[in-house]
């Protein structure tokens, strides 16, 4: 608010301005004794007029509370503007967690083009990387995760992009295509940092937790297919790691030392990452599409298609929960009308949401197994991700949309 003026009316000096008497004539200069006593008679007068009730001036005097001004012109106060009050910043939505996976909703959808192949977020959770199966645009496209806005767009594949991971210390994604390459890539620049030439189609990627060494998947010569790692401070090879007919999903355990592959085979294998061995294989009714290793290290979640009609089109997908350490099936959720595409843990592992190609989403108590939410994504699930942080999940439809889900305020 402006500030109040400091000052009252101007009081005005009686003696000062008192105005001439009209018809008073001027006393003579000689000769008259009363010209001698004029000046005692005429203060003897100012004082009386300026002590009546509102004597001779017509100007109110000032309450006590303000401040006389002196008898030259009062400058003007100048207004000092409203403090201007900083906008509240919008509250970060909540972690997806046991007590809050119910809230969730969408809060952003726009179009990729068509059937979304795969999504990633950036370690920070400001940018969704995603990748459609288009046949003449191979574009990798980057978008704000908050608002669902394009960032830009990274280029240079010649053939269909099939996985994506960024690079858990933020400063690269790595792309995985039919065009037998794996692309590594400064995302923010949009600059390329490295280009790995296997032997066939590649369709998975993941970086070890420390960002130091880079896994790829794919076809070897048909029917094997194999696992790359590489030491990402030279790009020098490191190990190949043997599988059958493709490896459509990769996951390295919180502690980087099991790397969790497979499964166009119906297996899922891990490896140990010190050496290379196959410790353990988790054999499947059908083929597997997605793998996610628990926060705490100690569970795998696989998704599938566990039976076929004769026209080979799934009708029934399922989850099924592994011991990383053992190779047992601890729970099988065999309750989804089609393929799973998707599995995810939340960030504390409370809970483990799954998406199929019908858009079944669903979120499990990952204690007991018990539902806790179950609603339809929209074109369905092909493809399904979230933040490190929690707090926003992705959903990749059939085409051409994205999905942003968050847990309503």
């Amino acid at each position: 608010m402006p500030r109040p003026a400091l000052f009252g009316p101007r009081a005005v000096p009686c003696a000062d301005e008192l105005p001439p008497i009209d018809g008073a004539r001027p006393l003579p200069e000689k000769g008259n004794p009363m010209r001698r006593l004029a000046p005692v008679l005429a203060a003897a007068a100012m004082g009386i007029a300026c002590s009546l009730p509102g004597g001779v001036s017509s100007i109110t005097a000032p309450a006590a509370s303000q401040t006389v001004m002196p008898p030259t012109a009062s400058p003007t106060a100048s207004p000092v503007p409203p403090t201007a009050i900083p906008p509240s910043p919008t509250p970060a939505p909540a972690p997806i967690t046991l007590q809050t996976v119910g809230e969730l909703s969408i809060y952003a959808s726009f179009g990729e083009g068509e059937t979304i192949r795969d999504l990633a977020f950036s370690p920070d959770g400001e940018a969704l990387a995603s990748v459609a199966g288009n046949r003449e645009d191979f574009a990798i496209r980057l978008w704000d995760a908050g608002t669902g806005q394009p960032l830009r767009e990274l280029v240079g594949h010649a053939s269909i992009v099939f996985g994506l991971a960024f690079s858990p210390d933020g400063t690269m994604l790595a792309s995985a295509s039919k065009d037998h390459t794996a692309k590594i890539w400064d995302w923010r620049s949009g600059a390329l940092l490295k280009s790995l030439d296997l032997p066939n189609e590649v369709t998975s990627v993941a970086f070890s937790p420390d960002s130091r060494t880079l896994a790829v998947g794919g076809v070897d010569v048909w029917p094997n297919a194999a696992v790359w790692t590489w030491s990402v401070d030279s790009w020098a090879p490191s190990m190949e790691l043997a599988e059958f007919w493709n490896i459509p999903a990769l996951s390295y355990s919180p502690d980087g030392e099991w790397l969790a592959g497979g499964g166009t085979s119906r297996n899922t294998r891990l490896w140990r990452t010190s050496d290379g061995e196959a410790v353990q294989v988790l054999h499947h009714p059908g083929q597997v599409s997605s793998v996610v290793v628990s926060p705490d290290g100690a569970t795998v979640a696989t998704g599938l298609c566990e039976t076929a009609d004769e026209a080979l089109h799934c009708t029934r997908g399922a989850v099924r929960l592994w011991n990383l350490h053992t190779g047992t099936l601890i729970k099988s959720l065999a309750d989804f009308p089609d393929w799973v595409e998707g599995v995810v843990f939340s960030e504390d592992g409370s809970v483990l949401i799954a998406g199929s190609r019908d858009g079944t989403l669903r979120a499990y108590s990952t204690s007991d197994f018990a539902p806790l939410f179950a609603t339809l994504a929209p074109g369905g699930v092909m493809a399904l991700a979230i933040s490190l942080d929690g707090r926003f999940l992705a959903t990749g439809s059939r085409g051409p949309d994205i999905h942003l889900w968050r847990v309503e305020p």
